[in-house]
């Protein structure tokens, strides 16, 4: 039965009619009559009501209202009524399997309908009822969406497939009315499925002949061509029409080549990219290598601002941006980042300035400008993104690109780079706490979740657990460790109650270490293990990851570039730790290798800037300078020969890792086994040699200014409190003079 069949000459039903909408799928219509009571409910009557049930009511219009009720009816008739909410039964008809029923007549269905109600319709068949009934591959539901569709835009606009991004996603492009707002979902209807798309939209800024570009990656398997793209929005709906499922660019990489102003679709892609698994991240970087968009900054100029972004790095919790600008007037309103969407983000909402020059335009002429370093937060990373897109802002309403060069996106590289973003006499507070410090934070973060142990070597460790673990970390620095092993094989102690765990992080000298370390152990017979790092993570995630493979109950903490000086130094460095549970941790006397002293026990002072920097006990002074000969609680020890129970290093999780390569480890180590209640000890009577930093000084990562006095900031702000009560409850003295006798820790001469 047809509508048309079932109507009077006022246009309404005269009684319930059900039609097919699936293979088991039937939806009953009926005219609401007209009621005094506007907001009156209705109700069908069944003995099982089916599960689901849903239903929605439309505007008719000629004024009146219309009931849609589908469900899947079972494969008895049976009788149902529609109640209204007084009880009174309304009309009533019989339920039959749904394969009985005629298939919906949109066309005429729409017919009576209200404008605003036949899209409404057509969202609730792509929403609800699509959901709600799992019929996403019916092929009748799907003829009848795509009647709807086609009742609804006779004739589609086209849409097209620009490239494939990855496997099962592809680029499309088409135009929308820009009146259509926000997009809330888009959906392929094929002849024979109707599938959610998980899209990511891109809109253009400009309309061109009243519509708007429209682009987005479709994260779903495409029905066969040809099919219907729907746009859902608050504000209506938009259908395209696919006719040719073959893409136009055989790749991603030609459109990429093809479409270098692109820089809004190149970002999407990018950020999309970035979210992919197996290797999609190392795509979006190759891509923007192989063809960047064109860099660009503003030449310097007596009469007009000029400026130039250079660097831009793309991090997981914000943008750090930095570079020049001049403004001889008053023209220069701002500089703006310009996120993926084209909104601008000002920079100066959190930003920090200084005197720098800029390159003029002869090689060997400098300018003065001013240089700046910004900080903006993001709630969604963009990715992989290497040119992020800025632009400089005049009083005039007039913007100018600024493009900078591509940016790296290795963390190592990028922490390079933050530590380049303000010279070293420029790094205070202001720059640190707001804007330098999360860039390498996010850095360190990322690192980190970089660095693993990728193998591992025994060289004759014994089965017995061991009373101590000795952990080296080795970083391109092999010149010391014939001098330390025979150092350690001629102590008998040692040799009888120690194991050696050296850390390689850096991999590219496997070879030379395991050939070196095989040979030595040949010579000296030390047990020892060898940890290999796919990479250098710093000091702290050396330490650490030796620290792992540790099996004794004390764990000494010596750098490659410490050589003892005669035998006995482990043992008494040792001892105390077992005797006494209130020492934390205890270090030697180092000196130099001209008899000069390098450590006797850490101590902390302020600078004129009211950061705690680390100082050692008499430092220069001769190696049997007398303050140094006493055995004493100190405020903490260096980490080039750090030593501490296995349970306490563990209690406080090691070194703290967001430290910048390899300085202040140490003090914040003895800072956190102090807040366990512990003491700190120097012991002068163990004596070793300390090459001092000649590991550090080949890492091309540590920028020795700025990375120094930004981990001395952040030690500070960690520990400000504990550092000043520490110094001036226990040590509120000459830090240069010794502790008094009769603490925790006796003091006493060295032998």
């Amino acid at each position: 039965m047809t509508f048309d069949e079932s109507r009077n000459a006022a246009g309404d039903f005269r009684t319930a009619r059900i039609f097919r909408l699936g293979a088991d799928l039937a939806v009953l219509i009926w005219d609401i009559p007209p009621s005094p009571s506007a907001a009156a409910r209705y109700v069908l009557s069944m003995d099982q009501p089916p599960v689901p049930l849903v239903s929605m009511t439309l505007p008719l219009a000629n004024g009146r209202q219309r009931m849609f009720w589908a469900m899947r009816p079972g494969e008895r008739a049976e009788p149902v009524g529609i109640r209204a909410e007084d009880g009174r039964t309304m009309d009533t008809v019989v339920m039959q399997p749904a394969h009985t029923y005629a298939p919906l007549d949109v066309e005429t269905l729409f017919a009576d309908l209200a404008p605003e109600a036949r899209i409404k319709f057509v969202n609730n068949l792509l929403t609800v009822w699509r959901s709600a009934f799992r019929i996403a591959r019916d092929h009748l539901f799907s003829m009848v969406v795509e009647d709807a569709l086609f009742v609804l835009v006779p004739e589609p606009r086209t849409a097209g497939i620009l490239c494939q991004v990855a496997q099962g996603r592809h680029l499309v492009e088409t135009t929308i009315n820009p009146d259509l707002g926000d997009i809330t979902a888009t959906y392929a209807v094929g002849a024979a499925s109707v599938a959610r798309l998980s899209a990511s939209l891109l809109l253009g800024r400009q309309a061109k002949q009243g519509l708007q570009s429209c682009h987005f990656i479709a994260e779903a398997p495409l029905p066969p061509a040809p099919f219907l793209i729907v746009l859902l929005s608050k504000n209506g709906v938009a259908v395209r029409q696919l006719s040719d499922a073959r893409p136009r660019h055989p790749s991603l990489q030609s459109w990429w080549g093809k479409n270098r102003d692109a820089a809004d679709l190149r970002e999407m892609i990018v950020r999309r990219l970035a979210a992919l698994p197996d290797g999609g991240a190392a795509t979006a970087v190759d891509l923007q290598v192989r063809a960047p968009l064109a860099a660009r900054r503003i030449e310097k100029s007596t009469m007009h601002p000029s400026g130039e972004v250079d660097l831009a790095l793309a991090l997981q919790d914000g943008l750090l941006a930095g570079g020049w600008f001049h403004a001889p007037s008053s023209a220069l309103a701002g500089i703006d980042y310009v996120k993926e969407d084209g909104t601008a983000v000002p920079l100066d909402g959190n930003s920090y300035e200084f005197p720098a020059w800029a390159q003029g335009k002869d090689e060997k002429s400098k300018t003065d400008v001013t240089g700046f370093v910004a900080w903006v937060p993001l709630t969604e990373s963009p990715g992989p993104l290497l040119q992020p897109r800025f632009q400089m802002r005049l009083a005039s309403g007039t913007v100018r690109p600024l493009v900078p060069k591509p940016q790296p996106f290795e963390p190592a590289a990028q922490r390079n780079h933050v530590l380049r973003a303000v010279p070293p006499q420029h790094a205070v507070d202001a720059a640190f706490r707001t804007i330098l410090a999360p860039a390498l934070q996010d850095v360190e973060r990322r690192l980190g979740k970089t660095v693993e142990v990728t193998s591992t070597k025994d060289y004759s460790l014994q089965k017995s657990v061991p009373l101590v673990s000795i952990v080296v970390p080795l970083y391109r620095v092999l010149d010391f460790l014939r001098f330390q092993l025979s150092g350690m094989a001629t102590d008998p102690w040692l040799t009888q109650n120690a194991e050696i765990i050296y850390v390689l992080d850096s991999p590219e000298i496997q070879d030379e270490t395991e050939h070196l370390l095989g040979g030595l152990h040949l010579l000296h017979g030390l047990p020892m293990k060898l940890v290999v790092m796919n990479r250098n993570g710093g000091y702290a995630r050396a330490c650490n990851a030796g620290a792992r493979f540790a099996r004794g109950a004390i764990l000494v903490m010596l750098n490659s570039d410490v050589v003892p000086c005669g035998p006995g130094w482990l043992q008494l460095l040792s001892k105390p730790l077992l005797e006494n549970r209130t020492l934390g941790a205890i270090g030697p006397k180092l000196i130099f290798e001209d008899g000069s002293l390098q450590h006797a026990g850490l101590y902390f002072a302020r600078d004129q800037r009211g950061i705690w920097l680390n100082h050692h006990f008499h430092k220069g002074m001769p190696g049997d300078y007398g303050p140094a000969q006493h055995a004493r609680p100190v405020p903490g020890v260096t980490g080039a020969c750090l030593v501490a129970r296995r349970d306490t290093y563990e209690q406080v999780g090691g070194f703290t890792e967001d430290y910048v390569i390899g300085d202040y480890e140490d003090s914040d180590l003895c800072l956190k086994i102090r807040g366990l209640g512990l003491q700190i000890a120097y012991e002068p009577a163990a004596c070793l040699y300390h090459f001092e930093r000649r590991s550090i000084r080949r890492s091309q990562d540590y920028m020795r200014g700025v990375a120094s006095q930004y981990n001395s900031w952040l030690h500070t702000q960690r520990w400000d409190e504990a550092i000043t009560e520490l110094m001036e409850s226990q040590f509120g003295r000459d830090p240069g003079q010794p502790a008094a006798a009769g603490g925790k820790i006796r003091e006493r001469n060295a032998a």
